[in-house]
């Protein structure tokens, strides 16, 4: 997947908040204010100094023309474009790349169930299957850890994936991360423990947990190897 048409390079300065970036254009010397996709904390990426990778895209709808989609972190670039791995996920699913769930006739994607969206539902002969896909960000010496903020939205969804299962249905998901220096995921149970608590409570109850890592060039990313959860 290409990540736009008009990539512009960078050097990274300051966040003045979450999801806003100051940026250096590089060959330009102008600062400008670039829109941040991830919210997170980005620990060890959103460093000063950074070169990063912008896309430029004007619109009178939005508040900036610019958006960080790439951070260099040593000799890789990293995503922080937190919806490529829903988009990564549905061309797998499109084109039945993925090992981990296979078999279905059909699958749509933001399905309601009562309250609440899931990322997609697939469609089997007996019951569907229900996948949440998380991107991980946060890398530490090979290991992918999730969340890099607390979480709210992510237990919740994680509780209700165990309330399918219990019925009968298959749950499931997905950890994206989209970096290739991602060797293993666990949760983070520094950042927020009670993730760390309900992913391992869901795991026991049969929800599946799958991961991936990506290979990211400056201008695509796709998705590379599957690698192991570990709680």
């Amino acid at each position: 997947m290409r990540f736009g048409k008009n990539i512009v390079d960078g050097i990274f300065l300051e966040r003045p908040n979450r999801y806003l970036a100051r940026v250096e254009v590089a060959g330009e010397g102008k600062e400008i204010l670039a829109h941040v996709p991830d919210p997170g904390r980005l620990p060890g990426l959103m460093l000063a100094g950074r070169k990063v990778r912008l896309v430029h895209q004007p619109s009178e709808k939005r508040k900036t023309d610019y958006t960080l989609v790439l951070v260099r972190h040593g000799s890789i670039w990293v995503s922080v474009f937190p919806v490529f791995a829903n988009v990564l996920i549905q061309e797998a699913l499109m084109e039945r790349k993925l090992p981990f769930l296979e078999g279905y006739s059909d699958f749509a994607s933001e399905v309601k169930v009562r309250n609440s969206r899931f990322d997609f539902r697939l469609g089997f002969s007996v019951n569907p299957a229900y996948v949440e896909v998380k991107s991980v960000s946060l890398v530490e010496q090979g290991q992918g850890r999730f969340p890099d903020a607390p979480t709210e939205r992510g237990v919740k969804h994680v509780k209700e994936l165990i309330e399918l299962c219990a019925k009968g249905y298959r749950a499931a998901v997905v950890f994206v991360s989209q970096r290739s220096d991602t060797r293993t995921i666990t949760c983070n149970d520094d950042i927020d423990p009670v993730f760390g608590e309900w992913l391992r409570k869901a795991l026991d109850e049969g929800v599946e947990l799958y991961g991936m890592n990506c290979k990211v060039t400056p201008t695509t990313i796709s998705l590379n190897k599957e690698v192991e959860v570990i709680l």
